[in-house]
């Protein structure tokens, strides 16, 4: 394999880690603590929500360096996340963007000091996992399968089927008994 086969390979293999990230049936979170530029920018993109400490930033580097900023899937979720204007920004200039900017411009749902990173990722963590498998899971799908909805009553359709297949997985009676009873649901695994 010449030159040009080796670098579109590996480019490829890039690709499909972003993809890998972005279609994991598990909530993906970024907690970011430096430079998330380029390929970094990439993974934290993909992933399914972002933290960020105050030491963070974010940057779409590649066009700084002779490249497209269009890479392993930014040029997808930017503008998706940020919206079209921002992205064209960050992806045209290669500006990179500090911890509360990125926060303004909703790139991370929260800023914290970077020695409570760690901890404030997991306690995010434990917090998704409290809920049940299935909802966990079927909120994932549906959210990433809405985003492409060509309309409302496509995504209601979606929505209208995971709640009916969800009615039978017997955690909805599950959460009712808890209440009653004060205590946490006991979901049921998949």
């Amino acid at each position: 394999m010449g030159q040009l086969g080796y670098v579109y390979k590996f480019q490829e293999y890039l690709a499909n880690l972003m993809l890998a990230i972005h279609e994991c049936d598990k909530p993906v979170i970024a907690a970011v603590n430096g430079a998330a530029v380029g390929g970094g920018l990439a993974i934290a993109l993909a992933s399914d929500i972002r933290i960020a400490s105050e030491h963070a930033k974010f940057g779409a580097a590649f066009i700084k360096v002779g490249l497209s900023a269009c890479d392993v899937g930014s040029s997808y979720f930017l503008p998706r996340i940020v919206g079209v204007s921002a992205a064209s920004e960050l992806m045209l200039t290669g500006r990179n963007v500090r911890a509360e900017e990125a926060r303004q411009l909703q790139l991370v749902s929260r800023v914290v000091p970077a020695s409570d990173l760690q901890a404030s990722a997991l306690e995010l963590a434990r917090s998704i996992a409290a809920n049940n498998e299935y909802g966990v899971w079927m909120t994932k799908k549906g959210l990433r399968a809405n985003l492409d909805a060509p309309s409302l009553r496509h995504a209601m359709e979606l929505e209208n089927r995971t709640q009916v297949l969800g009615y039978f997985s017997g955690n909805m009676e599950e959460a009712m008994q808890a209440f009653v009873e004060g205590r946490a649901p006991n979901w049921k695994s998949l």
